[in-house]
């Protein structure tokens, strides 16, 4: 059988077909041969054959995209650390080649050229990427190894003091498990003020398995004590984290001063530190405790609650939850609580899945073999197992009959699959598509803006988005529904790397929908038209999902037989507008507000009718009026909500047996008066009055005044100051919460009434706000900047006299 030889692989972006194809004829005989005839097909191809490709024999000059910009991509995607590129230009002035060189090119060769001098530094720069392909894989390996023999003995090291303890050899990973995913959560909160890099996050998490060394000096009779321990025997046991830390501060200097050194001994130290002061051995408050010893001390209080112990059995994950949420386990930062909660669902599964291994033995070497199966596979298989997916995805997407899409953000790059292309009439990569034109000129203006806002929109917990569009370029079909799911990196990044997604023809449903709509706008304010009737009934019996402009229409005819129909989301309490183009926007005002609920109704039937997706009937009270409310689950351009329509009861349709006082009564038991500001979502005036201004034990307060707003309002109209206001009162709440209550006192002017706050707090929280409120922007308010200007006190007394002395 003979050898099949593999050919590597040499990509050539020239504009010029005959110089593609002079190169590819002296080439092609010792090298596989892909030409593009851009910059941007060539990023295409980098980026769907970057592992592929041995070198890249570059034009400078080229439409769309030249060879410097290609050069850009490279250094941003990190290619050109892989791959080698020989610039082939007639553009051989100075200082193009220093341009160059500068941007990593390996090699340059000027036209006309040599085919022996093509040939020769081809393989030269092939072999030279080769050999530093070499020496990096080396480096790496020599560096994964010594890490990996650190972390192992690391671990082992533990595991010595946990077989000793009597506890589960698993609970050194537990706590590295937990460690790492609250710590991944943190990150990612907007009001995090831990800016931790991947590498810390992993420090702190290989650190952490060195907690509890300290135990090693505690006598077994009192490590293992399956009773209560005497005061005396906890003392002894509390010696533990200072153990741990003197036996790291007593190494060696060198390898002391060493960063996991020092976070390990953070660790051992203050693991048992409380946010309140009230832990041990150093009585550290708050933000004193380092942030690695915070998270550790909440990994181990959670695992000690679900492992069995000598001294008591496992609690369920639910009731381990509810215990530290309750302080029952000592107290820890709240945004610590909020990460657990964040990865409570997941926490759950990955510590229900580990929880079932158990180590039979305690042999040191059975240890290290199941760690080394924790380590990552080789970066070959990782490569394989990309390309498997790479080909996977393009063989469904070319064999699907739907428009299949895909769009990177860098470089900006839109693909099509041959659906696609032969729709769209786009056959090649679109580069910065937006700013291009090209979906500018083939999608609807508000449909193209009502997807890129759900996208922009879209979180790591909800990544998926469903919108309707509308192709405008005349042929058919031209009504899609686009679903897609928002691709986000991995680690501490923040943004969003892509989208995938595939676009289904709906035309047939808009068809009917448009005889719908037709014949509903004939007889708008009139009895309902047999086709709407045959629609709604549709709709009552099972509920709908439906567009925007549909969603509009609805409304319309429904008010025709109801005296309130609104669509909401009993999520996030809000009331949703539709507008008669189908644009969807949430409104800052409560639903619950016309009932006269300070929060969220208590008896909700919009909740449920979203949980179990059946309709669902209350009464209600309005003022002085009683009335009947019915909620059904309906879906607008894929977002879940309900439409709630009320009927106020009359004398003359009463429930039998009962009298308007007695509805209005047995309503008005489950609510208080409405204190939240409509425009900003944050106390009004009628809470200060009748809450606050008489609390004579407030510890500080807080007067705060937007500088020039009014400007705002003349220049930019009512509706933008009111979207300033809303943003003003977000950084406002955010800084506050927690420590108390944010109110709009008129106008611009806000008052922030703290129940627990010392002077240097206050001066820090008011720092904080002013500084939060100043970095907002606004691109469509041109030229605008705000600034917060702000008076406080700290002198605990009556709300009204400090409000009387801070008032700007």
């Amino acid at each position: 059988m003979s050898e099949v030889i593999i050919k590597q692989k040499i990509l050539i972006a020239d504009d010029s077909e005959m110089n593609r194809e002079l190169l590819a004829a002296i080439l092609e005989e010792e090298y596989e041969i892909i030409q593009v005839n851009d910059g941007v097909q060539a990023v295409d191809c980098l980026q769907r054959h970057a592992e592929e490709i041995s070198l890249l024999l570059l034009d400078i000059v080229m439409p769309h995209m030249d060879g410097f910009e290609v050069l850009s991509y490279m250094n941003k995607e990190h290619w050109i650390d892989s791959i080698p590129v020989v610039i082939i230009s007639s553009e051989n002035s100075p200082i193009y080649i220093k341009r160059g060189y500068d941007l990593g090119a390996t090699d340059f060769i000027g036209k006309p050229f040599d085919a022996n001098m093509v040939l020769r530094r081809s393989a030269n720069a092939i072999l030279l990427g080769a050999k530093q392909r070499r020496m990096t894989s080396i480096v790496s390996n020599q560096i994964y190894e010594r890490e990996k023999s650190s972390k192992l003995m690391i671990n082992i090291l533990s595991h010595i003091v946990e077989f000793r303890n009597g506890e589960s050899g698993l609970h050194v990973l537990h706590i590295q498990t937990i460690t790492e995913m609250l710590l991944r959560q943190l990150v990612q909160k907007e009001n995090n003020r831990y800016a931790l890099s991947k590498e810390q996050i992993r420090m702190i998490t290989t650190a952490s398995a060195l907690h509890d060394i300290g135990k090693i000096s505690i006598p077994d009779e009192i490590l293992n004590k399956p009773g209560r321990l005497t005061a005396e025997e906890f003392a002894v046991i509390k010696g533990h984290s200072m153990a741990g830390a003197n036996m790291l501060s007593e190494l060696p200097l060198d390898q002391k001063e060493e960063p996991l050194v020092k976070t390990a001994y953070e660790i051992c130290r203050w693991h048992h530190e409380r946010y309140d002061g009230g832990g041990y051995p150093d009585g550290l408050k708050g933000e004193e405790i380092p942030v690695s010893a915070q998270v550790v001390a909440l990994a181990d209080v959670y695992d000690a609650l679900t492992s069995e112990r000598c001294y008591k059995d496992a609690y369920s994950h639910e009731k381990a939850i509810e215990m530290i949420l309750a302080g029952q386990c000592g107290a820890f930062n709240p945004l610590m609580l909020e990460c657990l909660l964040d990865i409570s669902s997941s926490l759950k599964k990955k510590m229900g899945y580990k929880s079932k291994e158990r180590y039979e033995q305690t042999d040191l070497s059975d240890i290290a073999s199941r760690f080394h199966d924790f380590e990552m596979d080789s970066s070959e298989k990782i490569v394989q197992q990309l390309e498997f997916e790479r080909m996977r995805h393009n063989f469904l997407a070319e064999g699907s009959r739907n428009i299949i899409f895909t769009y990177t953000i860098s470089p900006p790059l839109l693909t099509f699959n041959q659906a696609g292309c032969k729709r769209s009439g786009i056959t090649e990569p679109s580069f910065s598509p937006l700013q291009s034109g090209v979906l500018t000129d083939l999608v609807e203006e508000q449909s193209l803006k009502r997807l890129i806002r759900k996208i922009t929109q879209a979180t790591r917990e909800m990544p998926d988005v469903t919108s309707n569009i509308f192709l405008k370029d005349g042929k058919g079909p031209c009504h899609y529904r686009c679903e897609c799911r928002v691709i986000w990196a991995d680690g501490d990044q923040k943004g969003y790397t892509g989208v995938v997604g595939k676009l289904t023809d709906i035309t047939d449903d808009y068809m009917v929908m448009e005889t719908v709509r037709e014949e509903g706008l004939k007889v708008l304010k009139k009895d309902r038209s047999a086709e709407f009737s045959s629609f709604y009934d549709r709709f009552k019996k099972c509920g709908f999902s439906t567009d925007g402009t549909e969603a509009w229409l609805l409304l319309q005819y429904l008010q025709i037989s109801y005296d309130l129909v609104r669509y909401v989301d009993p999520i996030t309490n809000k009331v949703i507008h539709i507008e008669k183009d189908g644009k969807m926007w949430e409104s800052e005002t409560a639903c619950s507000d016309i009932w006269n609920c300070l929060e969220k109704c208590s008896n909700c039937i919009s909740r449920l009718s979203m949980q179990t997706r059946k309709r669902m009937t209350k009464l209600e009270v309005a003022g002085d009026d009683p009335y009947q409310v019915v909620s059904m689950y309906v879906e607008i351009d894929g977002k879940p909500c309900c439409l709630e329509m009320a009927s106020r009861i009359d004398g003359d349709f009463m429930p039998d047996g009962y009298s308007r006082e007695e509805i209005l009564s047995s309503v008005r038991i489950h609510k208080e008066k409405v204190y939240i500001d409509p425009v900003t979502g944050v106390y009004n005036k009628r809470y200060y009055v009748e809450k606050l201004s008489k609390m004579d034990n407030a510890a500080a307060l807080m007067f705060a005044d937007i500088k020039n707003f009014k400007r705002i309002n003349e220049n930019f109209g009512h509706q933008a100051g009111d979207d300033v206001l809303r943003q003003v009162a977000g950084v406002l709440r955010d800084a506050a919460a927690g420590k108390g209550d944010v109110l709009r006192y008129s106008g611009d002017d806000f008052v922030t009434v703290f129940f627990k706050a010392t002077e240097e707090e206050l001066s820090e929280i008011q720092k904080e706000m002013c500084g939060r409120v100043e970095a907002l922007r606004f691109p469509e308010l041109p030229g605008v900047q705000l600034k917060l200007v702000t008076a406080g006190t700290s002198i605990p007394g009556r709300v009204e006299e400090m409000l009387e002395q801070v008032r700007i």
